[in-house]
């Protein structure tokens, strides 16, 4: 009984030795001189279909369809709960509540409202003895995955001059001092100028500014020719500090003409 076919099964056996893989990231926003580290912890997912396995193991005398019916009923009544303005303890694993979100601009404004999960010590004793298995330090980057021309609808790397272009990828949003996107021009043997004073800056506001989506519109003193996409941004994300290095994201060659 396939009770979640979208997601990928994951056997009992990848996490029974508890112990999880850790990508260190810079801090920051550590104070200058001081340099320190967070843990990104690298996750692995049960799906419905995992736990359900795993309670039919603990229920020997349930079968399959009962313990899901039971598992949606519990689910459904705590979304009810907390749909009708309540907190819902769920279980020994801890509670589910509705906290403010953000700020607002007015003692009579009312704030976005989110839902904040406040685990039991029951579940903060479970992982204490999880082992580190692997820890390393990842440099932070951007990406650019996808290019696209507006105006044809190619993927190819050819673009029309003067139409748009749409740039997908990760960490792209622009934002901060020295931020921007650049049109860098590309010699006959593929690597892009190293004199910036040759790169063509997008100056006009760009219609999408997502951390995976950008949408400009191509400077019109960009000439014909080879270029990559470059972009640089402080934007951090979750806050209004800049990041004190700058993130680039190069594209693969693309051709205006």
């Amino acid at each position: 009984m396939n009770l979640d076919a979208n997601n990928t099964f994951i056997t009992i056996q990848e996490s029974v030795n508890g112990r999880v893989a850790v990508r260190l990231q810079k801090n920051q926003f550590a104070r200058d001189g001081q340099e320190s580290f967070y843990g990104k912890v690298e996750r692995h997912t049960y799906t419905a279909q995992n736990i359900i396995d795993l309670m039919m193991q603990k229920l020997p005398l349930m079968d399959a369809g009962t313990v899901a019916s039971v598992l949606n009923a519990y689910t459904s009544t705590v979304v009810d709960a907390l749909a009708a303005g309540n907190a819902a303890k769920f279980g020994e694993l801890g509670t589910f509540y509705i906290a403010g979100k953000g700020v607002v601009d007015s003692e009579s404004g009312k704030p976005t409202l989110t839902v904040k999960f406040t685990p039991s010590q029951k579940l903060k004793d479970a992982v204490q003895n999880v082992e580190v298995a692997s820890s390393g330090y990842v440099e932070p980057c951007g990406a650019i995955s996808g290019i696209t021309d507006v105006t044809t609808g190619k993927t190819d790397g050819s673009l029309t001059m003067g139409g748009s272009v749409l740039a997908n990828g990760t960490n792209l949003k622009v934002g901060g001092a020295d931020s921007g996107i650049w049109l860098a021009p590309v010699g006959e043997n593929g690597r892009l100028s190293d004199d910036e004073g040759d790169w063509v800056k997008v100056e006009t506001a760009l219609v999408y500014n997502l951390p995976s989506k950008l949408l400009f519109a191509l400077p019109a003193s960009a000439a014909a020719g080879r270029y990559r996409i470059v972009v640089r941004t402080r934007y951090t994300g979750k806050s209004s500090r800049e990041r004190k290095e700058l993130l680039e994201a190069v594209s693969e060659t693309v051709v205006i003409a």
